[in-house]
């Protein structure tokens, strides 16, 4: 009686480790959804996942979120007439291949739509992920010549973007951005004016007609002077800068509290 229980404990554990080997796959399955979920752009994990199906039997349906999801992408394609339009047209296909990653049609329709749009890198790893999908399609060779086919396309985007920068003046470039030079000039405010110059690395303003400075410009951070006052060190002072530097706003504030701006426009 020993040794019966003794078998039947035996068949009853290589029942329960073979139920455990045949769930094993689609729980695995599942754990790779939804690590994708989190990180959609991790494209190692999605070859492992088509990798992983192609080891399933039987193999995963497509769920219809998948499929709806192409069928929204196939109608923003036919509707297409620009590369925001076929933009559009890929994210229904980028969410069809997020649902369903094994799916080898959602990254078929995913490459040539970021093909159209201009997101060669995109398009090209897209293709190579249905190639993998699907290794024995009857297209894959002319999938292959479309990928060495985008990979011009993607080189010779970036000789126009190289080019376009190379023949920027270098002048151009360097006041892309605001600087403390781009104060110099005349300044007025109530039928008053000042003078900015820069004097070294330092930008001065002084009344006209008078060479004492009013207050120097240090630096520039953003669109707000550090400066010093030098006729008076009782008081402290901000001095902002408008975005297209032609107005400057002045702030004084004395010891007891008191305060006054100018605005000062440059002339």
């Amino acid at each position: 009686m020993k040794k019966i229980s003794a078998l039947l404990v035996l068949i009853l554990m290589f029942l329960l480790i073979s139920y455990v080997h045949a769930q094993s796959p689609q729980q695995t399955l599942a754990q790779y959804l939804s690590d994708l979920q989190k990180n959609p752009n991790d494209n190692a994990l999605r070859e492992k996942i088509i990798r992983h199906v192609q080891t399933m039997t039987p193999k995963p349906a497509i769920p219809e979120e998948a499929e709806r999801y192409m069928a929204r992408g196939g109608a923003a394609v036919k509707a297409a007439k620009n590369e925001k339009d076929f933009q559009d047209a890929a994210l229904e296909f980028e969410k069809a291949s997020l649902v369903a990653p094994w799916l080898p049609a959602a990254y078929y329709n995913l490459g040539i739509t970021q093909d159209k749009a201009g997101k060669y890198k995109e398009a090209i790893q897209s293709l190579k992920l249905y190639l993998l999908a699907a290794p024995e399609a009857s297209d894959a060779k002319a999938v292959k010549t479309l990928v060495y086919e985008i990979e011009y396309r993607q080189e010779k985007a970036a000789q126009v973007v190289t080019a376009s920068k190379e023949n920027v003046p270098a002048k151009v470039q360097e006041k892309s951005r605001k600087d403390l030079s781009d104060l110099v000039g005349t300044w007025g405010w109530d039928q008053r004016y000042m003078r900015a110059e820069m004097r070294g690395k330092e930008l001065w303003f002084m009344y006209v007609g008078d060479n004492n400075p009013a207050f120097i410009a240090f630096n520039l951070e953003g669109r707000e002077l550090r400066v010093a006052v030098t006729w008076n060190t009782r008081l402290t002072a901000r001095v902002t800068v408008s975005e297209d530097f032609n107005v400057i706003k002045y702030q004084e504030r004395w010891p007891n509290g008191e305060t006054s701006d100018i605005i000062l426009k440059k002339q």
